[in-house]
């Protein structure tokens, strides 16, 4: 027996420690309390004191597909794209399967409000949406948002969690 054990103590002292660490590992991983990325702020836009959650459109590949391509958007929701400097960025709704509203800001204002943008799209003949001023900010909404909120050009915006 003596033999046996010292020949293969390495084998016999490598798993006892892959038990012990296995071990040690399944208490902690039994927490109901404790929810991974608890706690990552969640992102979203704040104006006049309406709440709006909001996914964020950073890159040139989520800038450009925006909310194309989705059925829906649920009502309280919207995106936000982020633009490194003010511009009149011009936006299109090709794949768009609902109509939206385009609140352009900057500089924590309101700069313009395009309502009721139409999902209907002609390749051949495609309509721009693009602000009366300079945005850096621009969120997308159901259309219809803008009027039953209320939201108005010149209305101090919030983002919060948004870089």
């Amino acid at each position: 027996m003596v033999k046996y054990i010292s020949k293969h103590k390495y084998f016999f002292i490598a798993a006892i420690l892959v038990l012990t660490a296995v071990f040690s590992a399944s208490r902690f991983d039994r927490s109901p309390n404790v929810l991974p990325n608890q706690d990552v702020p969640k992102p979203y836009v704040q104006i006049d004191g309406i709440k709006i959650p909001v996914e964020i459109a950073t890159s040139t590949t989520a800038i450009r597909k925006g909310l194309s391509g989705r059925v829906s958007l649920d009502a309280d929701r919207g995106m936000i794209f982020v633009f490194s400097k003010p511009d009149k960025y011009r936006f299109w709704m090709p794949d768009m399967h609902f109509p939206i509203d385009i609140i352009w800001t900057n500089n924590g204002k309101i700069v313009g409000i395009t309502e009721n943008a139409s999902n209907e799209f002609n390749p051949a003949n495609p309509i721009f949406y693009t602000p009366q001023k300079p945005a850096q900010y621009v969120l997308e909404v159901n259309a219809g948002f803008a009027e039953k909120n209320n939201i108005n050009i010149g209305d101090k915006i919030i983002l919060n969690n948004i870089e």
